[in-house]
């Protein structure tokens, strides 16, 4: 994380926390978790829509078919996050950057 210019944490072992420069949205706070076979990541980006909900989550599920490594989800409260999973055969500075910017871009528009 340090070679990509991000604010990192490691709370524990295998857990990084990073926090994503934004410019609509001034930051995402993002977790990478390895596991034993990948990387999870799982990224918060909105409360539960006040209104025209199901509006707003026709346009999560359209714009996951645009995403790179990630997709929109909803939790039980109607809150909005952004998760995926990588294989650990996959994970290179380049993959982690390329997927962090998705999350990055996909926030930013959903705020947009």
């Amino acid at each position: 994380m340090a070679d990509l210019g991000l604010d990192c944490d490691e709370p524990r072992e295998g857990l990084f926390s990073v926090t994503l420069p934004g410019t609509a949205k001034l930051s995402t706070a993002c977790a990478l978790e390895l596991g034993a076979h990948g990387m999870s990541i799982r990224a918060f980006v909105a409360r539960r829509p006040d209104e025209n909900h199901a509006a707003v989550y026709r346009w999560l599920l359209e714009r996951n078919l645009k995403l790179y490594g990630v997709a929109f989800s909803v939790d039980a409260l109607g809150d909005i996050y952004l998760t995926g999973r990588v294989a650990l055969a996959s994970i290179t500075e380049e993959e982690v950057d390329r997927i962090l910017g998705s999350v990055a871009d996909a926030a930013a528009r959903l705020d947009g």
